[in-house]
């Protein structure tokens, strides 16, 4: 490991040092000497905003989490400290601001063998030292796999001791995590409970569009399955006799994969569900199951609470507070903070109160929605707000989260705009809340010691081979580019697929396209609706003939719903590939949409 420097952006070894100690390991504050330590779950969704039916979601049933909610506490003003999900778990992991320990750009370090300071290990370590079993479970119930996700931007040895909780020494507490990916696309139908497109209330950031009701209907339907992989590490819990024994937090990672969610600082980026369910044995004073609580609460304030539960003292280095318990304490304000998301590069701050929201955009000369391939081919409301502004039919705000810049300072009223679309900097009567934010978020990137500011040099290289020609991107180690009236398709290694989001009704249709090489052989046609994006039946294998003379190809395809995907599959390839036009149709010719790519 490399050498520890004697501070780490604001944060001394002596800090460290004094908020350590063994006899602090073995108590357990406010449960009583003669308790054992409790098990601590934590039950982590990916991709998740409150929307749940405890937290008012209408359409679905989420019956195991909201008997946990029933059995808990609700908070309903969560926030993760980042808008994605490596920048918050590294904060989440350390209970430390990503900003504060170089960890804010999005998978930043997967290759550099970038280390923590010693003094800043994750917490799991203060959790062995008090004699606790950690473990990234695996199998979280029979029949159930956890995704096992961390997704630090740092490299660590062994983060936790095992993959499952009963690895563990007889009689030894145990620490667990259990990670569902549900809710990160791809979405999936719940056929229990299907939510109907028609019923959904859209968010007015979006525009109504029967496409957009699909997604969103979609993403709810996921939540639904989540809810049921919840209701079985419950049952395994019981089953085990474990659930009286055990806290448990359940949480998001960060927002919903929406526009203006993910990777951005609004409430639907930011804000998550999180529910404590504390077993009537370690009850703690103002903690009453069935109760809903407004207090803010950071995600870096999950690590220093569950170290306390545990009756270990939060080293002194941590930035979060306690939020249960003895010590615990309210916040005024959260701060959060996004920074470069795959190939995008960011910055953005926020500052959020109980009636203000305070953004500050650092590259306001930029558009919210610049290239991002995975944003570009993943989110059909996306792709439809961006067909619609081609088309001069987006208007009101989903019109201006697609404009071609922004303002470098946004305020939101939140108790009168909870959608935040009405920005308020501007208005001479909101000058002074204003000011306020605007010092509040200085003071705390002075105080965190924010390291936003310094350039990420250099960028990882997996990123430059994200690449757009006419909204068609690359994946895996392609290069795409446009020379001569030809979109050129360089491929090396053994991934290689170029992709489009692209959105209309579906039903029979027809991709036609003229392509050549000389090296490389086209495998397959993929293509993807809104409600279905990765079904087998949506492949097409191809009989590409590579030897450098010009063909034209005739797919046809059949698609549930609305089209949401149009993929070529390259497979691993040395050289390169051409098109000269693609075009897709109606089977009875009727044009739909033609990519030239001479024009």
């Amino acid at each position: 490991m490399r050498k520890t420097p004697s501070t780490t952006s604001g944060f001394s070894r002596r800090d460290f040092i004094a908020g350590t100690g063994a006899a602090a390991a073995f108590s357990v504050p406010g449960f009583g000497s003669e308790r054992p330590r409790p098990n601590i779950l934590w039950i982590i969704a990916e991709d998740f905003s409150p929307d749940l039916a405890c937290y008012g979601a209408p359409l679905i049933r989420t019956p195991h989490l909201d008997r946990l909610a029933s059995e808990g506490v609700r908070f309903t003003h969560a926030y993760v400290t980042g808008p994605v999900c490596s920048a918050s778990r590294s904060a989440i992991a350390t209970g430390m601001y990503q900003t504060s320990i170089n960890a804010h750009h999005h998978r930043s370090h997967r290759d550099d063998g970038y280390r923590l300071p010693e003094n800043i290990p994750l917490f799991t370590h203060y959790l062995r030292q008090a004699g606790y079993h950690t473990s990234n479970v695996l199998t979280a119930a029979p029949g159930l796999k956890g995704a096992g996700k961390t997704d630090f931007n740092f490299n660590v040895d062994k983060p936790y001791d095992g993959t499952d909780w009963n690895q563990r020494a007889s009689g030894q507490p145990f620490y667990a995590q259990v990670n569902f990916p549900e809710t990160h696309r791809a979405f999936r139908r719940f056929p229990e409970n299907p939510v109907d497109p028609a019923k959904v209330t859209l968010p007015p950031c979006y525009p109504d569009h029967p496409a957009v009701r699909e997604d969103w209907a979609m993403y709810l339907d996921t939540a639904q399955h989540l809810d049921v992989k919840v209701g079985k590490v419950l049952d395994r819990l019981r089953s085990e006799n474990l659930l009286e024994e055990t806290i448990i937090f359940f949480f998001g990672d960060h927002g919903q994969p929406m526009p203006r969610g993910k990777q951005f600082l609004y409430e639907a980026g930011i804000r998550i569900p999180l529910i404590v369910r504390v077993p009537e044995k370690y009850r703690l004073a103002g903690v009453n199951p069935g109760s809903v609580r407004d207090d803010f609460v950071s995600a870096i304030d999950l690590t220093v609470t569950t170290l306390q539960l545990a009756g270990i003292k939060p080293p002194a280095h941590m930035q979060g507070q306690i939020f249960l318990g003895p010590g615990a304490r309210k916040r005024d304000f959260i701060v959060a903070a996004r920074d470069r998301c795959d190939e995008t590069v960011d910055r953005i701050r926020c500052v959020r109160t109980a009636r203000y929201k305070y953004i500050r955009n650092y590259y306001p000369d930029r558009p919210y929605t610049q290239p991002n391939v995975y944003k570009d081919t993943s989110y059909p409301t996306l792709t439809v707000m961006r067909q619609l502004q081609a088309e001069g039919k987006l208007s009101g705000p989903p019109a201006q989260f697609m404009a071609p810049t922004r303002p470098a300072e946004e305020l939101y009223d939140l108790q009168a705009d909870p959608h935040e679309v009405t920005n308020l900097a501007g208005s001479a009567a909101h000058a002074r809340p204003l000011a306020e934010l605007r010092s509040r978020l200085d003071e705390w990137i002075k105080k965190t010691g924010d390291m936003g500011e310094k350039p990420e040099i250099p960028i990882p290289a997996e990123y430059k081979y994200r690449a757009q020609v006419d909204g068609w991107t690359t994946q895996g180690n392609c290069l795409l580019t446009r020379s001569d009236g030809l979109m050129r398709v360089e491929c090396s290694g053994n991934q290689n697929t170029i992709r489009r989001g692209f959105v209309c009704p579906g039903g029979d249709l027809t991709l036609r396209f003229r392509a050549r090489s000389t090296a490389v052989k086209l495998q397959a046609v993929r293509w993807g609706a809104v409600t279905l994006v990765n079904s087998p039946k949506y492949r097409a294998s191809l009989d590409f003939v590579a030897d450098g003379t010009w063909r034209e190809y005739t797919v046809p395809i059949t698609v549930e719903g609305h089209l949401a995907l149009l993929a070529f599959e390259i497979g691993a390839a040395e050289g390169a590939l051409e098109f000269d036009w693609i075009r897709l149709q109606r089977q009875d010719q009727q044009p739909v949409k033609e990519w030239d790519f001479a024009g």
